[in-house]
């Protein structure tokens, strides 16, 4: 945890952690400077009487607790003596110990970190902050018999399988790691450590977790990627790794096919 503290700590972002209780057991020093309290000395009850807003807070960390999901993402208002603010809030279910806890990422709403509604990932325009060029190794992903979902289902049905693939990926990466949405059915990991065989074996088992995942459900949903070394240039990665993708994707269309 003091790993994942130092981290925060040096987030651009408003972050707050609280137990299940609505208590909080974190919060870093933006978002101390910000409400000009440190709310770790606070009751949750003490928090909601200096900030009516908090409620509403803890309502919707009580929501994704309850929830078959861990990712919850809300536009919120916040009320202070500074006057009123507007922000996007990224929260992550997380367990500890057999503990939940809710991480809550506040942006403000006028900030270049948007989020995809729909999914809860980090919108396209991600690639162009300054965040994506920490990265070492970059993942192309494009999902594999989602056409024949909406067509077959419909529209609905289809989005249900872009928030549900999003969330249960993002359940199997790391802190640091980002998941964008790129458009449509095509996602980007963004990850520490350098494109090795390591990488690929993560790749390999987040791919056969999909699978398992969605046949529970009765559909056939996959995905072909491609990975590459970012080297500083996001753009000629995201072109790299696109190439990548698609040459595997012909491969698994052929081997498919050569079975059939």
């Amino acid at each position: 945890m003091l790993k994942r503290y130092t981290l925060i700590n040096t987030s651009n972002a408003l972050v707050i952690i609280r137990n299940r209780e609505g208590n909080a057991i974190y919060n870093n020093e933006p978002l101390i400077n910000y409400l000009g309290i440190d709310l770790v000395n606070y009751s949750a009850a003490q928090a909601c009487e200096r900030f009516p807003d908090y409620q509403t807070c803890i309502d919707l960390d009580k929501e994704l607790l309850n929830s078959d999901t861990c990712f919850l993402v809300s536009n919120e208002t916040v009320d202070t003596e500074k006057g009123r603010r507007f922000f996007h809030t990224f929260r992550q279910k997380i367990i500890h110990f057999n503990q939940s806890f809710i991480i809550c990422s506040i942006y403000d709403a006028n900030d270049s970190i948007n989020i995809d509604i729909l999914t809860g990932c980090y919108q396209k325009s991600y690639l162009e902050s300054t965040y994506a060029k920490a990265y070492q190794t970059l993942v192309f992903i494009d999902l594999d018999g989602f056409k024949l979902i909406n067509d077959i289902y419909g529209h609905n049905k289809g989005d249900e399988v872009l928030r549900d693939f999003a969330q249960t990926v993002k359940s199997m990466l790391r802190d640091r790691d980002a998941i964008i949405r790129f458009g449509g059915d095509e996602f980007v990991l963004l990850l520490e450590g350098s494109p090795c065989r390591g990488v690929q074996q993560r790749i390999e088992v987040i791919r056969c977790n999909i699978e398992a995942y969605f046949l529970a459900k009765q559909l056939h949903v996959s995905f072909s990627y491609g990975i590459v070394e970012v080297g500083g240039n996001i753009v000629s990665a995201i072109n790299q790794a696109d190439a990548a993708m698609y040459k595997q994707k012909h491969l698994r269309k052929q081997k498919h096919l050569a079975k059939q």
